[in-house]
């Protein structure tokens, strides 16, 4: 007998059967395959007696089998009948016909269906009804019919029928003998076509897939050697009749092409190739059409006879198990794969219960939290710390996962030995057969060092490298989650500014800058008891926020941190003494939201720096009303110099000794369109701050030369012009060219222009700056030191740079002679400037009293409205005609 197919075939008699067969009965015991097939695995030795074949015979692929003295139609439908009594009963009884060597037999066979290495088989027995010899039906059909049939005629029908039995059989065992390659599907269309044509003898054969209604051969075979074999794809909805036939029929057997329905939407495409007529076969996976085995006989029309008809169905059935087994194989391997990606991959993979019970876990599990998964499987979710916060989220998760199949997040846990981790995770939703939630998927991975990586970019992207504070990032979000928290928070925030930074960093250097920062911000958190927030604003300025203090307390917090500031400080032998400008702003009276509240502590810092520093300056209303205007005053400024809204006024220095015109000073004027005149200690800063000063002031230079030279022209003789230059001017590398080049240009010769400096630039004055005024000197120019007493004058100016002229302020001549400290002042700066050999210029003279004391001290020139005021332009060639004018 023979166990499988593929087995090697043993003696009958070494076969013990499974329990005594009632031979005696005419019962014979048997297995087989439940399909169509009717493939015997075994039968009772006793068949041979009754059937007149030996059982290694009929159990055989090859020669006579039991399949083949079977009715090839009747063999199918003897299949449905009883798959659906074992539909509806434990066992099933059928009753066919067999062609045996002794006649023909009524078998009746009776089994079960059992389930043996993973295939549906049936097993039962056999009984032979009634026996009809071959003769005995010849006789009758002579007697029967009226058209008289010869028994050698039906002898050798049946011959014929016996001879494409063994054919087909002997086929289908070498194909099931057949061991497949890389590519099974084309090397067995290539076999089956191959095969198919000689065993039909039909000129084409060919196997298609069907793929979206898309037919795409597979393998074309052409009998006669030759390559074309027709179309590789066509459009199954061009011939919707011919698909829903093949959908509809096992095989669709064509006799005539031309006039078959199921054919007449491709008969030019048959023409062409002389088709003449057509035997289909369906492969099915899974009870859907997916693919067709086609067969083309070529010239006139053929009957296909039935066992042919059957025969193509099992070769399309074929086709269809070596598909299924690829999709078997591929299954298999895409597991295994799987297997091993699980078990590979670097992040945690566990296979979670729905109660939250661990069935599964991989070893990268074990990597990241030092549990082997012996010590977890079985284990519930919360009962491990390295899981315990993952059991929480998937309860939290719940809701999420009850809308959605997955949910994807991040979880805090702790390894084995209690070191923190983090994980990002994924879980997924797994579901029945009956569709119901049986698993969760748990997938993360380790992001523990991602984690604290990103913990450290925020710590110094929220950090001050230097000091060590919160930065204004930090700073202004910490502000913004105070006004989230309440409507109307009462908050205290101070702008800190340590004056006079950069002169610290210029004379000692950067490095000494960055230890006294360092050193002022402990001060600063110091001072303030840990309260609050203290943060680096900028590159020298601080700021601090605190809850809760009164108008009151915030004042006098502000200037405890004035009074702290002060105390000087040692640093790598240098001891420094410093002083800072604090603007206070408190919300919600100082502003309702943290935007406003910062530019309003803002503005009072600008103005504690602006009224001389070293102060706390309380926001009012005022300090917007002023950044107001001067916002306006830089929109304004932009625009006046182009529409001619500035003007320069002269005005007049005197000799004091004898009363000559010496001179003029240019003095800038704005004529505002809408505001009238605006006085310069308004605009002059504006400008300075936003650079404009730069092109005004190249506009006013011109302008005084071209009057001087103007002057000149008119017979008042050579006028010293006095221009005066801003700090913000001599940052332009352009400066001295700009002078020297305007000089050219309006012909005035440069000893007749006088530079005033302030002593704000000299006392910050740089490198650059220093060359900058002895070019100017080396032009010819005259330098003179504006506004000189008003701050940090030192003499040691008037030797480090080419100073010739001295101006005393107008401060000081004001109270003369009333003021006796005034009147010292201005004496002994006289009586140095002529020691030194420096001309001395008064401003500011107005009366005869004070005329008459600076020229009791022997002072050179002066100018004041005692002489004249400043005189317009175009008032200024008449103006100076009463005045006696030197060398006169």
């Amino acid at each position: 007998m023979k166990a499988h197919p593929d087995s090697i075939a043993v003696k009958v008699a070494e076969v013990a059967p499974h329990e005594p067969v009632p031979s005696r009965l005419g019962m014979l015991r048997f297995e087989r395959l439940n399909d169509a097939s009717w493939a015997m695995l075994f039968l009772d030795p006793e068949c041979e007696s009754q059937l007149g074949l030996p059982a290694s015979e009929l159990c055989s692929l090859t020669g006579f089998v039991f399949a083949s003295l079977m009715e090839p139609a009747a063999r199918y439908d003897l299949h449905d009948e009883i798959q659906a009594q074992l539909a509806a009963s434990a066992c099933y009884r059928i009753r066919y016909r067999l062609h045996g060597t002794a006649g023909i037999m009524d078998i009746v066979e009776a089994g079960e269906q059992i389930l043996q290495y993973g295939r549906s088989m049936l097993h039962g027995y056999l009984m032979v009804c009634a026996r009809e010899p071959e003769h005995s039906i010849a006789s009758a059909g002579l007697q029967q019919t009226t058209v008289a049939f010869e028994l050698p005629h039906l002898q050798d029908d049946y011959l014929r029928h016996l001879s494409r039995s063994r054919a087909q059989q002997n086929l289908i065992a070498r194909l099931a003998r057949h061991r497949y390659g890389e590519d099974p599907l084309r090397e067995a269309a290539a076999l089956i076509t191959e095969a198919a044509s000689e065993a039909y003898a039909v000129a084409y054969a060919s196997i298609w897939l069907i793929e979206d209604w898309k037919f795409h051969a597979v393998n074309h075979h052409r009998r006669d050697g030759e390559i074309d074999g027709g179309p590789d794809s066509f459009d199954g909805a061009d011939c919707p009749g011919y698909v829903r036939a093949l959908q509809d029929s096992r095989v669709v057997e064509v006799r005539d092409v031309h006039n078959d329905p199921r054919t007449r939407e491709f008969t030019a495409g048959l023409q062409m190739r002389n088709v003449g007529a057509t035997l289909e076969a369906g492969i099915r996976n899974g009870g859907e059409l997916v693919g067709v085995l086609r067969l083309e006989h070529i010239g006139t029309p053929r009957d296909w006879h039935i066992d042919e008809i059957a025969f193509a169905g099992e070769l399309a059935d074929h086709f269809a198990q070596v598909m299924a087994n690829r999709q078997r194989s591929d299954a298999t391997h895409s597991l295994h794969l799987f297997q091993r990606a699980v078990e590979q991959t670097s992040s945690a993979f566990l296979l979670v219960d729905r109660d939250g019970r661990i069935e599964y876990a991989n070893p990268s599990f074990t990597s990241i939290t030092q549990y082997s998964p012996d010590e977890v499987q079985g284990c519930n979710l919360s009962e491990l710390p390295a899981l315990e916060s993952l059991g929480d989220i998937l309860r939290e998760a719940g809701s999420t996962l009850a809308r959605n199949s997955n949910w994807q997040g991040e979880f805090h846990g702790r390894r084995k030995n209690h070191d923190p981790y983090w994980g990002r995770l994924s879980i997924s939703k797994v579901f029945d057969e009956n569709d119901r939630l049986s698993h969760f998927i748990v997938i993360y991975e380790d992001i523990t060092e991602n984690k604290l990586a990103q913990q450290r970019i925020e710590r110094l992207s929220y950090t001050d490298n230097l000091t060590g504070l919160v930065n204004r990032t930090c700073f202004i979000h910490n502000l913004e989650q105070r006004f989230a928290e309440t409507t109307e928070p009462r908050l205290l925030l101070l702008l800190v500014d340590i004056d006079n930074f950069k002169r610290i960093n210029d004379s000692l250097g950067h490095r000494i800058g960055d230890k006294l920062l360092a050193k002022l911000a402990r001060r600063l958190s110091n001072c303030l008891d840990m309260q609050g927030v203290v943060a680096r604003f900028a590159s020298n300025e601080f700021a601090v926020l605190l809850d809760d203090l009164d108008p009151e307390g915030s004042l006098h917090l502000a200037q405890h941190v004035l009074r702290t500031l002060d105390k000087p400080l040692y640093i790598e032998n240098h001891l420094i003494s410093v002083s800072g400008s604090v603007g206070l702003a408190c919300a919600p009276h100082h502003g309702p939201d943290p935007q406003t509240l910062m530019k309003h502590a803002g503005l009072a810092l600008h103005k504690a720096k602006a009224n001389g520093k070293n102060q706390v300056q309380v926001f009012t209303e005022a300090l917007n009303a002023e950044a107001d205007f001067k916002l306006f005053l830089e929109n304004s400024l932009r625009r006046a110099l182009a529409q001619d809204e500035l003007e320069v006024f002269y005005q007049p220095k005197i000799c004091l000794r004898s009363g000559r015109l010496l001179g003029l000073e240019a003095l800038l004027r704005w004529n505002h369109p809408e505001k009238g005149r605006i006085r310069p200690d308004e605009f002059i800063g504006v400008a300075e701050e936003t650079g404009l000063i730069i092109p005004i002031g190249k506009w006013a230079a011109r302008q005084a030369c071209r009057m001087a030279r103007a002057l000149m022209s008119h017979d008042l003789g050579e006028l010293q012009m006095a221009i005066n230059l801003s700090p913000r001017q001599f940052a332009d590398p352009s400066l001295v060219s700009s002078l020297a080049d305007i000089l050219h240009e309006e012909g005035l010769p440069p000893a007749l222009l006088e530079i005033e400096l302030t002593e704000s630039l000299l006392l910050d004055a740089t490198e650059t700056t220093r060359q900058q005024l002895n070019e100017l000197k080396a032009m010819g120019l005259s330098l003179a030191m504006d506004d000189f007493g008003t701050g940090y004058s030192s003499l040691s100016y008037l030797k480090k740079f080419p100073i010739d002229v001295i101006k005393i302020d107008r401060s000081f001549i004001k109270d003369i002679p009333g003021n006796q400290d005034d009147m010292e002042i201005t004496s002994a700066v006289i009586a140095m400037a002529r020691n030194l050999k420096l001309r001395v210029v008064a401003e500011g003279i107005e009366t005869s009293q004070q005329l008459v004391f600076l020229r009791k001290h022997r002072c050179d020139i002066g100018q004041g409205y005692l002489f004249d005021k400043p005189i317009p332009s175009g008032e200024l060639i008449e103006g100076l005609r009463r005045y006696q004018r030197a060398g006169r």
